[in-house]
């Protein structure tokens, strides 16, 4: 990983990729695995989502919810959804839940 550049180490298949943060639309843990969620496609990382939560805070990056890290810049529409929690539409499409708790986070990043 190379903070300095912006730029994390994702792994696919046996390849190694450089992958710039602004390219992420959000981390998410999985079964003990850290993936990354680039516009179409998915990448393991070695670090841990706490890890990558504290690198990235200064860089319109949020918890959305125990299991995501979300890339506020990739956020097309949200939408309250029930129990009050919010969807995130994002850019490709792809809808990502934010937890009622982070919710506030949102509200407070967006100026709400």
């Amino acid at each position: 990983m190379k903070t300095e550049s912006h730029i994390l180490l994702g792994y696919s298949n046996d390849s190694i990729h450089r992958i710039i943060l602004s390219d992420i639309y959000y981390f998410e843990a999985v079964d003990g695995k850290v993936f990354i969620y680039c516009h179409d496609r998915v990448f393991e990382v070695k670090q841990k989502l706490y890890e990558l939560e504290d690198l990235c805070k200064e860089r319109k990056f949020f918890r959305a919810s125990k299991s995501t890290v979300l890339n506020i810049a990739k956020i097309s529409v949200i939408h309250p959804s029930i129990s009050g929690r919010f969807e995130a539409l994002l850019d490709n499409g792809e809808r990502v839940v934010v937890s009622r708790q982070y919710v506030p986070v949102l509200k407070n990043m967006l100026g709400l």
